[in-house]
């Protein structure tokens, strides 16, 4: 069951994707904005807030607006140790030289390098060669953070293959442009976009069929009153660009759009954003943070105490010198007479160290950590002594303990996410050349916790040697910036040296000839020992 578009404005997203607007300005911390507290105290004049308002002038005290802004911790912690830990992705099959010269043209042309006989132009092993130029073409590299956060604060991301003049590579999209069908066989990817001055509606739809998938594009004009009314054929085809609006992939039974929600349900079969029901805490916390601040403006300043006497001298030198008694001069100040009691003058200040509720604000904080299963001591490493001492690789684990078993879900996921894609990806280029084949990539991945450099290589020496660990893994891990072209090198340069040495046991020494004949002469016999012939 297909979606009719008659009518597109704010309210049709929110149907379906809830309040994603208002998740994204509390992760960017657009908090003046959406918190009605901080609203009605910049329109009576209490605070400021400079960045949104201007140079707007406060009608009492000078006060800005205070935020601490944890909505941004708690998508990024995450982001950050999965991020980190995606290593290099490459294919798991090592193509013929066959599958290699069976190639064609269109998929010679997707990668990059002269089109001649030289050695930069020959394809030496296609399948590897074309994810990576997948890889390079989707931008991966910079995009595994920001997905991950748009996921989490979003509470879903979309992932779309495509194959065009851009070349093959995956495109990532924020989940209000996703709409799926009620009956499971299909979805719309919808965006508004402009052409000639004019609002339009441009429409991707892929619909599972009988005998295959059905891609197509549709093209609205978005008229006064938010109503659509459908662009013809040729006007599409022209304003879009496309040469057609509608192709048929044979044999295909799924989707080529992939949708990564986060803490599915069957509730929430979208997901949900990790920030939802922290924006009251939050809301909480810029509250107090606010209400100290124009506490401490109005009181925390010195203020003098001075008897009438001295006040009323103090107002007539001001009168005598600029005419207005109220101008009075700090200068006249320095030197002044005592009272009968002995006292002239009295320095009045509250003690500052009284204001605020700061513990209260902790307890919000940790309250907002616990319900999104985000560990204290990774806010701990930002604060003075947080990280000042030495840690090892397992001490840090146990700290970060609770992060750490939320990422590991999210970095399972994620990899997931992408080896649907590139597997998609590749169905694409095998339409147009079998010599491709459809895979899922492998995905190397990297520690989460930063460790020494002497840590790394111990642990993975140490798997190699026990055998639970390959050569090339360990290659990989140990040198995880290292290109494909140096690891390859590396591989070979230490199995040539292992190569080297025979097959026994080094323990006793390098071989002598005999033992490199088995302990037999050149003619076969067994060479008998001094024992034997005894």
């Amino acid at each position: 069951m297909t979606i009719k578009w008659t009518k597109w404005n704010r309210s049709v997203i929110e149907k379906s994707h809830g309040n994603v607007y208002f998740y994204r300005d509390l992760y960017e911390g657009n908090h003046s904005t959406i918190f009605s507290r901080a609203k009605d105290l910049i329109e009576k004049g209490e605070i400021v807030d400079n960045i949104i308002e201007g140079t707007q002038k406060a009608m009492n005290v000078r006060t800005p607006y205070i935020m601490a802004n944890v909505s941004k911790l708690i998508p990024e912690i995450p982001a950050m140790l999965v991020a980190r830990s995606i290593g290099a992705i490459t294919s798991s099959i090592n193509s013929t030289e066959e599958q290699n010269e069976e190639a064609n043209e269109k998929t010679a042309g997707q990668l990059d390098g002269p089109n001649d006989n030289t050695v930069n132009g020959e394809i030496l092993n296609l399948q590897k060669e074309l994810i990576e130029q997948i890889e390079k073409n989707s931008n991966l590299r910079f995009e595994h953070w920001s997905n991950i956060v748009q996921q989490q604060v979003d509470g879903g991301l979309v992932g779309v293959p495509w194959n065009d003049e851009r070349g093959l590579r995956i495109d990532f999209k924020q989940r209000d442009v996703y709409f799926p069908h009620e009956d499971g066989l299909g979805a719309d990817l919808v965006y508004q976009r402009e052409f000639d001055e004019e609002d339009y509606l441009h429409v991707y739809r892929e619909r599972v069929e009988e005998k295959g998938l059905r891609a197509t594009h549709y093209l609205y004009h978005i008229n006064s009153g938010d109503q659509t009314e459908e662009v013809e054929e040729d006007e599409a085809k022209e304003l879009l660009g496309l040469d057609e609006l509608e192709h048929f992939y044979e044999g295909r039974t799924r989707q080529f759009i992939v949708y990564w929600a986060n803490e599915k349900t069957f509730t929430n079969p979208l997901g949900v954003s990790c920030l939802k029901n922290q924006e009251g805490k939050q809301d909480e916390i810029n509250w107090t943070l606010t209400r100290n601040a124009i506490t401490f403006e109005r009181n925390g300043k010195p203020r003098i105490a001075v008897s009438k006497e001295i006040m009323q001298a103090l107002q007539n030198a001001a009168l005598e010198r600029y005419g207005d008694e109220s101008k009075i001069d700090h200068r006249d100040l320095e030197i002044t007479t005592f009272d009968d009691k002995g006292k002239a003058l009295e320095v009045i200040q509250i003690d500052i160290t009284k204001i605020g509720d700061i513990e209260w604000v902790k307890d919000l904080m940790k309250m907002m950590f616990i319900e999104t299963k985000t560990s204290e001591k990774a806010v701990d490493f930002y604060l003075e002594g947080g990280s000042g001492s030495a840690q090892s690789g397992v001490a840090k684990f146990y700290d970060l303990f609770i992060s750490i078993v939320k990422a590991e879900q999210l970095q399972s996921e994620y990899i997931y996410f992408l080896q649907q894609l590139f597997e998609n990806v590749l169905w694409l280029a095998n339409k147009e050349d079998p010599a491709v084949i459809i895979e899922e990539p492998e995905i190397t991945i990297k520690s989460m916790i930063p460790i020494s450099r002497k840590e790394l290589i111990e642990e993975n020496n140490r798997a190699y040697t026990d055998g639970t660990q390959s050569l090339e893994t360990t290659i990989r891990r140990n040198n995880p910036h290292a290109s494909e072209e140096w690891i390859q090198e590396e591989l070979e340069r230490v199995e040539a040296e292992q190569s080297s040495d025979d097959s026994f046991s080094l323990l006793n020494g390098r071989q002598t000839l005999q033992q490199f004949m088995g302990n037999r002469d050149e003619n076969g016999d067994p060479i008998q020992g001094k024992e034997d012939d005894e």
